[in-house]
């Protein structure tokens, strides 16, 4: 959905869509598709963002897809980091 980054995506400054994706998720939406977003988020464990910032990041891409008619019903997110062995990474 966002352009990745080796430094993780800290804040809603250095979010930035890949192009077309707000507009992918906008027509699955349309169709009567349910979105649901699934996202592994190591960054919160390794300390580099907290949740607030994150949280941030999801309301503007909320907000985006909503801006072009479309809706996201869910995201769900992993905070811990591949070494944790937990059963919530994807």
């Amino acid at each position: 959905i966002n352009v990745d980054s080796d430094n993780y995506i800290k804040n809603v400054d250095e979010w930035q869509p890949i192009p077309n994706s707000l507009e992918a998720i906008a027509k699955l939406s349309q169709a009567g598709y349910k979105v649901v977003i699934a996202t592994n988020q190591s960054g919160l464990g390794r300390g580099l963002f907290n949740i607030q910032d994150l949280d941030e990041i999801h309301q503007i891409l909320q907000k985006k897809v909503k801006e072009i008619g479309g809706c996201i019903d869910a995201i769900f997110f992993c905070p811990h980091i591949p070494s944790d062995d937990c059963e919530c990474r994807k």
